[in-house]
């Protein structure tokens, strides 16, 4: 079987950023449901920053859309474009660890692993509180 989703892309975006981030989801994904890409900020680095992260497969064309011009897609025309806008100047993608500053792309090939991408990014999970 061929698929279209030859890639696998992990996105660790500061705290923050989150709304932002959840508008440039929207406006680069297929569907409506992509606003609610990013939720809880269960990541930190060394520093105890926090990150939500998401890792998903996507299509070769990803980091070319990403670096394009943001249009609000037919699924969600109403999308808050100057958000999306805000969280698309934060991205680097393949460009190291992750910081406050920066919304953090790892793109690798569909079947690597979410969990060495996040190591890569220099994050590990907020420790639970619950005993």
């Amino acid at each position: 079987m061929t698929t279209l989703y030859q890639q696998r892309a992990t996105i660790a975006t500061p705290a923050t950023h989150i709304p932002d981030v959840n508008q440039l989801a929207l406006a680069l994904g297929e569907s409506s449901a992509d606003v609610q890409t990013f939720t809880t900020a269960s990541y930190q680095d060394a520093s105890g920053n926090l990150y939500a992260v998401a890792s998903t497969v996507t299509k070769p064309i990803f980091a070319e859309m990403a670096g394009q011009p943001l249009q609000a897609p037919e699924h969600a025309p109403d999308m808050d474009l100057a958000a999306a806008t805000r969280a698309q100047a934060l991205l680097q993608i393949n460009g190291g660890i992750a910081s406050p500053d920066v919304i953090a792309v790892i793109l690798g090939g569909r079947l690597e692993s979410a969990q060495d991408h996040i190591a890569a990014l220099g994050l590990s999970r907020v420790p639970s509180t619950i005993e």
